[in-house]
């Protein structure tokens, strides 16, 4: 019996939607095998962290997964939560910053945490110190000025964490070396607002405001200058 060319078709378009539907089917397998094998869940070795702020915070306990790179310029990231004790902290909480802010700071303490990334032997395989530049300023500062049994969460990033198993959490604290004395700032900010005032015009009114400025500003510049020698020496 001959085929009709309607029932031809109709075979033809089954054939099609099934080898379609294989095709996405192997296809979905391969793409979920591909992201299982990119999921990677990191424990704390230890929940009590290194460092100079040890006993102050710990680490909350916990699985933490990584969030791996999705793009060829981005990082791999991991988040780490963390809990104040009631242990008192060694610095003042409104007296402290994080490293790289300690340039334009008045802040007597820097602080700052780290992570070390260990591979499944217990070696250390990536780090970042504590003093480094954090992967977010507003999470460190914030971690720095945490109440007891209050928490939060700091991230760090590497370039590759697909052979970390678990991981532990440094800290360190120093004094600012780099501080500028409240001093120093106050003069810093009277020859600003002098400087300001001296681009006026001109006009009668504003003469007298503007040689009493000039003066202002000479005298300040030159009490910056002697402030600065005094605290060279001091630093020496």
């Amino acid at each position: 019996m001959i085929m009709s060319n309607q029932k031809k078709y109709i075979l033809i378009g089954i054939g099609v939607v099934v080898l379609l539907y294989l095709l996405f089917y192997i296809g979905g397998s391969d793409n979920s095998t591909t992201q299982e094998s990119k999921e990677l869940i990191l424990k704390a070795a230890q929940t009590e962290i290194k460092g100079d702020l040890k006993g102050c915070y710990e680490v909350v306990d916990k699985n933490y997964k990584v969030k791996f790179a999705q793009k060829s310029y981005d990082n791999d990231v991991v988040t780490i939560e963390l809990k104040r004790t009631n242990k008192e902290l060694p610095y003042d909480r409104n007296n402290v910053v994080i490293f790289p802010e300690a340039d334009n700071s008045s802040a007597e303490n820097c602080a700052g945490f780290g992570i070390e990334i260990l591979n499944v032997d217990g070696d250390v395989i990536d780090k970042k110190i504590a003093n480094a530049t954090p992967y977010s300023w507003d999470e460190m500062t914030a971690a720095l000025q945490l109440l007891s049994e209050e928490t939060t969460t700091i991230a760090f990033h590497f370039e590759d964490l697909s052979e970390a198993v678990s991981f532990r959490i440094t800290s360190l604290i120093q004094k600012n070396e780099k501080r500028k004395s409240s001093i120093e700032t106050e003069v810093k900010s009277l020859v600003d607002v002098a400087k300001e005032v001296t681009k006026l015009n001109d006009d009668e009114d504003l003469k007298e405001a503007k040689e009493e400025a000039e003066k202002v500003l000479e005298n300040a510049e030159k009490t910056l200058e002697v402030t600065g020698k005094m605290l060279d020496l001091l630093k020496e």
